[in-house]
C-alpha cells in the first residue's frame, strides 16, 4: 500500500505517516468561510441574498480578498485527498464512498437547510422594503414549494465534486494502463524538471486563460434566452471553474516534483506576489469595465495564494494538534451550518443600525459558535451523523460515535 508523502524542505517528497499539514490547511479554509460570508452581508459592490443597506469598504475589502483564494485551495486540497485516497482502493470503490459522503448531506441540506434559507430571504427582503411584508408569507410558502436552482446556495460545491470525483474515476481505471505504456509519471516528472522556475509561471498563465474563457462563456449564454442555456451558463461557473484546482491537486500528489516547484518554502517573493494580486483583485471585485483586469488578478491571486498557503500549513502544522483535529472533525457541520446562521443573524441586523465591522463580529462570531455547537448534537446521534456529515460512524463499546479512519482520511472539504 502506497505511504502518504510530505514534502520536505527541500520540496521531495519523503515517507511518513498521516500528512497533517492538508488537516490544519483544511480547518483553516473551512474557517475562513465564515467571516467571507458575513462580509458579504456589507459587500458595496457585489449583491449577495441578505445585504445591509449600510455597505463597508473595509468589509468589501475583506470579501473580495478571501474570495480569491478560498474555493481554489478548497479544491486543491480536494484533489490531493482524492488522489490519497485512490491509491488504497479501486476507484470504483472509492466513487460509491463519495457518492455516500457528499451525495447524503447534499440532500439533506436541499431538504431541510434550504427552505430555512428562502424563508429567511424573503423575511430579509421584506424587512429592507423591497417587498411587502404583507405578502411575505405568500412569497416564501410559493419558493419552498417550488425547488429550482436557487436552492443549491452554499451547497453548490458538492454537485461539483462529485462530478470532479466521477471524472477521476475514469481517468484513474485507465490510469495504469496509460501508465505504464507511456511512461506517464517519469515523463512528467523530466517536463518539471525542464521548466523548473518556469512552472509556476505557466500555471498562472493557463489560470487566466482559463478564467476569462470561463467569464466570457457564462457571459454569452447568460444573453441567451430559455433553459438549456441558463443551465449552461451556471454549469459553466461556478461547476467547470474549479475543475483545474481540483486537477492540479491530484497531481500535486502524483507527481511529487511539481510540489516541490510550485509550493512555497523560503524568500519573500511568491508571499508579497500573492498578496499584491489578491488585493488588487480585491479592489477591482465588481467595478464595471473592469472585469477582464479582475479575472487576470483574481486568477494570479487562486494559483499564488493557494501555494503559498500550502507552504504555510507544512511549516506550522507538521505534527497532529488536538484543537486542529476539532476543527477538521467540526469543518463540513461548520460550513452546512454556518450559512443559514448568517442569514438569520443579518436579517435581524436589518433591524438596528448599528456600525458595520460591530455587527460583522458579532455575527460571525455567533455563527461560528452555533455552527460547531450543532456539529456537537448532531455527533450524539448516528443517523444525523450520516445525513448531515455522510459518515458512517464506527462505534466502540460504550462509546458516542466517532468518524472512521476512512472517512477522516478522505478529507472530505466544504
Amino acid at each position: 500500500m502506497p505511504v502518504p508523502l510530505l514534502f520536505g524542505e527541500d520540496g521531495m517528497a519523503t515517507a511518513t505517516g498521516r500528512e497533517h499539514h492538508w488537516d490544519g490547511l483544511r480547518a483553516f479554509l473551512m474557517l475562513l468561510g465564515i467571516p467571507y460570508h458575513a462580509a458579504m452581508v456589507y459587500d458595496m459592490r457585489t449583491a449577495w441574498d441578505v445585504q445591509s443597506p449600510v455597505g463597508s469598504e473595509a468589509l468589501t475589502l475583506l470579501s473580495g480578498f478571501l474570495v480569491t483564494f478560498r474555493m481554489p485551495a478548497f479544491f486543491i486540497v480536494a484533489g490531493y485527498f482524492a488522489a490519497l485516497t485512490l491509491s488504497r482502493r479501486p476507484p470504483q470503490t472509492w466513487l460509491r464512498g463519495r457518492v455516500i459522503r457528499l451525495g447524503i448531506p447534499f440532500l439533506t441540506g436541499l431538504a431541510l437547510l434550504s427552505p430555512l434559507q428562502i424563508a429567511l430571504v424573503d423575511v430579509a427582503d421584506a424587512l429592507r422594503g423591497i417587498t411587502s411584508m404583507d405578502g411575505v408569507a405568500a412569497r416564501t410558502a410559493f419558493d419552498v414549494t417550488h425547488p429550482g436552482m436557487h436552492w443549491i446556495m452554499h451547497l453548490w460545491f458538492l454537485p461539483a465534486l462529485l462530478a470532479y470525483s466521477a471524472l477521476l474515476a475514469a481517468l484513474w481505471t485507465m490510469m495504469p494502463r496509460t501508465a505504464s505504456s507511456l511512461g506517464l509519471r517519469p515523463r512528467l516528472e523530466a517536463w518539471v524538471h525542464r521548466l523548473g522556475s518556469g512552472l509556476l509561471p505557466l500555471i498562472v498563465f493557463l489560470s487566466i486563460i482559463w478564467a476569462l474563457f470561463i467569464d466570457l462563456s457564462h457571459l454569452f449564454l447568460s444573453t441567451l434566452d430559455g433553459p438549456l442555456p441558463y443551465l449552461l451558463a451556471h454549469g459553466v461557473d461556478p461547476y467547470l471553474r474549479y475543475l483545474p484546482f481540483f486537477l492540479l491537486g491530484v497531481l500535486l500528489r502524483i507527481v511529487p516534483s511539481v510540489a516541490g516547484a510550485l509550493v512555497w518554502r523560503a524568500g519573500w517573493a511568491l508571499p508579497a506576489a500573492a498578496l499584491l494580486s489578491a488585493v488588487i483583485a480585491a479592489a477591482l471585485r465588481g467595478r464595471q469595465g473592469l472585469e477582464p483586469v479582475h479575472a487576470a488578478a483574481d486568477a494570479t491571486a487562486a494559483v499564488l495564494m493557494s501555494f503559498l498557503l500550502i507552504g504555510l500549513a507544512l511549516r506550522l502544522c507538521r505534527s497532529g494538534d488536538a484543537r486542529v483535529d476539532a476543527v477538521v472533525d467540526a469543518s463540513f457541520s461548520i460550513y452546512l451550518f454556518h450559512h443559514p446562521a448568517i442569514y438569520g443573524l443579518a436579517s435581524a441586523f436589518l433591524l438596528v443600525a448599528w456600525p458595520p465591522i460591530i455587527e460583522f463580529l458579532l455575527i460571525a462570531a455567533a455563527s461560528l459558535l452555533l455552527s460547531f455547537g450543532l456539529h456537537r448534537l448532531i455527533r450524539k446521534s448516528s443517523l444525523a451523523l450520516f445525513l448531515f456529515n455522510g459518515a458512517r460512524p464506527k462505534v466502540a463499546s460504550g462509546e458516542k460515535p466517532i468518524f472512521t479512519t476512512e472517512d477522516r482520511s478522505q478529507g472530505t472539504l466544504r
